[in-house]
């Protein structure tokens, strides 16, 4: 649980459903990092809409959403499922530094390109600099989260992101190493579930909707 840091803010109370977008049509496993036109695949759109129909019962009142393309497809899924409901585009949300700082490159080279980095990444990725470290994303995805309840106004909000940084604001929350990045599920289309009580944050519950469609 984290608790708001002395002369913080107070984050809004309410609840935050952060959605990882869906599978990436990827054939060729490039790091895609920022780049643009990398769009859902198929499987993925399906993911996204099992998502909508899990979120379209959940009385949410806003949806903030990363810019890049995969997550702006999985959003207009979800908010096609919620009529009314307000789309925002922020930066926030957006992919990780690291992603950013590899964009284009092969997944396949990358050991290669950058071996001192991506060991890191494999083993160690709390202690990774290069692009942004996983506090820098944490912190700017807990602004992200008291954007979303501000602009949600007391109701719940959606957060559609990436998973380094949904992760990444996970591990904060609940006190634990950044190293356990790969081993904490956010797999596709999931749903990380997040509560703020009198600014106190919590991990409520982690979903993959469509593994139950």
């Amino acid at each position: 649980m984290v608790r708001p840091a002395s002369g913080e803010p107070m984050m809004p109370p309410g609840t935050v459903y952060f959605v990882r977008h869906g599978l990436v049509h990827n054939p060729n496993r490039i790091a895609y990092g920022w780049l643009p036109r990398y769009r859902l695949a198929e499987e993925g759109r399906q993911q996204a809409a099992a998502t909508a129909a899990y979120l379209a019962g959940r009385d949410a009142a806003f949806i903030l959403t990363s810019p890049l393309l995969r997550a702006m497809q999985t959003t207009r899924i979800i908010a096609s499922a919620l009529p009314g409901v307000a789309v925002r585009r922020s930066r926030l949300l957006i992919e990780s530094g690291l992603a950013h700082h590899w964009q284009g490159e092969s997944w396949a080279e990358l050991p290669q390109r950058y071996p001192a980095d991506f060991e890191l990444f494999q083993h160690a990725p709390g202690s990774l600099m290069t692009g942004e470290s996983m506090a820098a994303m944490a912190a700017r995805m807990r602004r992200a989260l008291a954007l979303a309840l501000r602009l949600s106004a007391g109701r719940p909000a959606i957060c559609v992101s990436h998973r380094d940084p949904i992760v990444a604001l996970r591990l904060a929350i609940e006190g634990r190493s950044f190293d356990e990045l790969h081993r904490t599920e956010c797999n596709p289309a999931s749903v990380t579930v997040v509560t703020s009580n009198a600014g106190h944050l919590r991990v409520t519950a982690y979903v993959e909707p469509y593994r139950a469609a």
